[in-house]
């Protein structure tokens, strides 16, 4: 539709160009459409051509695709883009335009302050092995990035890639405050949040699982730079009290905290707020916007738990100050 108006009239190309509708450009492809086809390809080559030299000075923001980052990106320079999404992309071609002399090698290293990335791959190894390098990349190269959204995929399933055994100069910012990242596991989240991103203010993180660990990734300092947290995990877990509360404990400056868990217990009853409040919230008293959605199962038929009624969990949190909790509890699900 956009690039059908240009050059029908004078009234449409005013229209049409203007900046406040052409300041983020959305250069990709329906997914059910043939990438390659002739015509997709001809619409392009007449953007290139006669479309974005009238405009690309006014783009602030550009999502592309790997046919149109060939067609267009590598052509043409985009002095106010500030702001990149790349879709759809498969790693090994991705990894090749962070690695070469290309356009977006040098809008990373001059100008971008914002990306995200989403890349998908056919072959689960291929995808595993790149992903790492390819954030590792980008974060190096980003001289200017304050804000990272990394996703990757395989065959429609999200996959994810572990930082085990980094070293403290893989995956360093000194300049990003945001980031959007989903993980393989808890430690993967430690590791992020080990210095090596020490600006970093906002954090939303999700983890497939979390479990114990034999590692030795400090989970005691403090995270005073940290203002927003977001963790969310759909597999049940043991580890509230040894590995969650812990790292909650740290974020002493935390201004808005969201938790969305499972959790397994063997010897205990619902998570509620008084034992929320005892557990990290006194340790935050910053927080103004607590957003949670916390799925305790209870797991042991051999005692006797005295379960408390939705009402008894209610009264636990506007002890505490908090007035507006919704909540359901459901005797059911315990064993």
């Amino acid at each position: 539709m956009f690039y059908s108006l240009v050059n029908v009239n004078q009234r449409f190309d005013r229209l049409v160009l203007d900046p406040f509708c052409i300041h983020h450009l959305d250069l990709t492809i329906e997914p059910f459409l043939n990438d390659n086809s002739p015509a997709n390809n001809a619409i392009f080559n007449r953007i290139r051509r006669e479309i974005l030299p009238r405009i690309n000075h006014k783009v602030n923001k550009l999502t592309i695709e790997s046919l149109s980052m060939a067609c267009i990106l590598d052509t043409i320079d985009f002095t106010a883009l500030t702001s990149l999404r790349l879709d759809n992309f498969q790693s090994e071609i991705l990894f090749q335009h962070l690695t070469g002399d290309t356009i977006l090698f040098r809008l990373l290293t001059n100008q971008i302050t914002q990306i995200q990335v989403n890349t998908v791959d056919n072959i689960r190894e291929i995808s595993e092995g790149n992903e790492l390098n390819i954030l590792s990349l980008i974060l190096s190269i980003g001289k200017y990035l304050t804000d990272v959204t990394f996703t990757h995929w395989w065959h429609n399933q999200g996959i994810t890639f572990s930082f085990f055994n980094l070293t403290s100069t893989t995956c360093v910012s000194s300049s990003l405050t945001k980031l959007i990242i989903l993980v393989q596991t808890f430690d993967d989240c430690l590791y992020l949040l080990d210095g090596r991103l020490k600006y970093l203010s906002i954090l939303i993180i999700s983890i497939i699982k979390i479990n114990d660990s034999s590692s030795n990734i400090d989970n005691t300092k403090k995270l005073p730079k940290l203002k927003y947290f977001s963790l969310s995990s759909s597999c049940y877990t043991y580890c509230y009290n040894n590995r969650i509360v812990p790292l909650l404990r740290r974020m002493s400056n935390i201004e808005e905290l969201t938790l969305f868990l499972s959790i397994l217990r063997n010897e205990s009853t619902y998570i509620v707020g008084t034992q929320l409040y005892n557990d990290f919230l006194v340790y935050m008293p910053r927080l103004n916007k607590f957003t949670f959605s916390i799925h305790t199962q209870i797991n042991n038929n051999d005692i006797d738990i005295d379960l408390p009624s939705a009402n008894d969990i209610l009264n636990s949190f506007t002890k505490i100050g908090y007035r507006q909790v919704d909540l359901y509890a459901d005797d059911k699900l315990t064993n």
